[in-house]
């Protein structure tokens, strides 16, 4: 057959030996090259090579360095921006370099601290690992951002409180760490100047600051005690968490209903007052708030010697105002067989949100009637002491 009539296989006797000329010709060169980047056998990896950190965070790379030769590697990095700090840790220490074999490999992180002023950036920290082989790099990206990772929250389950000015106010906060690493959060407190307010992780007594794992949370005890003269209204208390590279804040309404107070007297500051055994004296009692909200059901009461009685003009009072004054009038009967001297009587009055006495001392003294029933007593006998002598005396 002509070459004509055979094209194609001559053709494909052309194709056949270019194939051979080029498999003997990459015998010849030998096999490819690896990558200029990376030392034969030695190799530098990450799971995570980017993460997002927020400002004032620290970035931690986990890095494993694996060999086929036993020997030290040598650790540095590249490109860290200015201002910024990485520095690789392993066993508790911070190192630059590790001793490798060709069975273990060997983990070691990398923290790249972000300082508090870096804006939203990205930045491409080289790690480079130099051992027998040679040098080996690892690219690692940080990305900045202002919000990176979840929110640092403080809430309260009762964000108000309500009670007198003798109270206590008490709030449990809940501090949450939604970001990416464990922080230590300071806790600080705004309220008025002569308010006392403290705040302290539940059950300690002296902390001011709480350590709070990544995503985990903590609760902060909360005690206001406002002053005791303080007018009726709501005064709000602002807490403060900060760490991490953020804060959170919490406002607290604290709405006081005044300060509850009274004083019990006698008229004039008078606390004294004389009664005959048997017979009933009246004493009049002052009742003054002295609070800044007003007193409501005042009802009076009585501590007195055995066998005494006290009764008030009025079972109860309805209300009174901030500085006004109310009176009750107590009628005061000692026991009639009580002696001369003195006595205590305590009055007491208790409203709805206070209460007050004041002690009375009475001064029993014996009635006038006997005293003109002696002597006539005396002169009726001394007079019949007279008849008689007179009578009988000249016999």
């Amino acid at each position: 057959m002509s070459d004509r009539a055979s094209g194609r296989s001559g053709h494909s006797r052309i194709a056949t030996r270019a194939a051979l000329l080029l498999a003997v010709l990459g015998l010849v060169a030998g096999p490819a090259a690896p990558p200029a980047a990376a030392a034969d056998g030695l190799t530098i990896t990450t799971p995570f090579p980017s993460v997002v950190a927020r400002p004032g965070s620290t970035a931690i790379f986990k890095l494993t360095l694996s060999s086929n030769q036993d020997g030290e590697v040598k650790l540095a990095t590249a490109g860290v921006p200015s201002g910024w700090n990485a520095t690789f840790a392993g066993g508790g220490l911070t190192v630059t370099g590790a001793m490798v074999t060709r069975k273990t490999p060997v983990d070691i992180n990398l923290n790249v601290e972000v300082p508090g002023d870096a804006t939203d950036t990205s930045a491409t920290i080289r790690v480079q690992a130099t051992g027998p082989q040679g040098t080996t790099t690892l690219p690692l990206t940080v990305d900045v951002q202002q919000k990176a990772g979840g929110a640092v929250t403080l809430t309260s389950d009762y964000p108000e409180l309500k009670g007198p000015s003798t109270s206590t106010f008490a709030f449990n906060l809940t501090l949450k760490n939604g970001g990416t690493e464990e922080s230590t959060f300071a806790i600080a407190t705004q309220a008025p100047a002569d308010w006392t307010v403290t705040a302290k992780p539940s059950g300690q007594a002296q902390a001011t600051s709480a350590v709070v794992a990544a995503g985990g949370s903590t609760t902060i005890a909360v005690t206001a005690l406002p002053p005791k003269q303080i007018d009726a209204g709501t005064t709000t208390i602002t807490v403060t968490a900060t760490g991490g590279g953020t804060s959170a804040s919490a406002d607290l309404n604290v709405v006081v209903t005044g300060s509850y107070s009274m004083d019990v007297s006698g008229p004039n500051g008078i606390l004294s007052t004389t009664a005959n055994a048997g017979s009933a004296t009246d004493f009049q009692l002052s009742i003054t708030n002295t609070g800044t909200a007003a007193l409501t059901n005042l009802t009076p009461d009585f501590t007195a010697p055995t066998g005494w009685t006290v009764t008030y003009d009025q079972e109860s009072i309805a209300s009174v105002a901030p500085n006004e004054t109310a009176t009750l009038t107590a009628s005061i009967t000692p026991v009639g067989d009580a002696i001369t001297g003195d006595y205590n009587v305590t009055m007491s009055v208790k409203a709805e949100e206070a209460s007050g006495s004041a002690t009375i001392r009475v001064k029993v003294e014996t009635p006038a009637f006997w005293w003109i029933a002696g002597i006539l007593l005396i002169a009726l006998v001394l007079v019949g002491l007279w008849w008689v002598f007179r009578t009988y005396g000249r016999r």
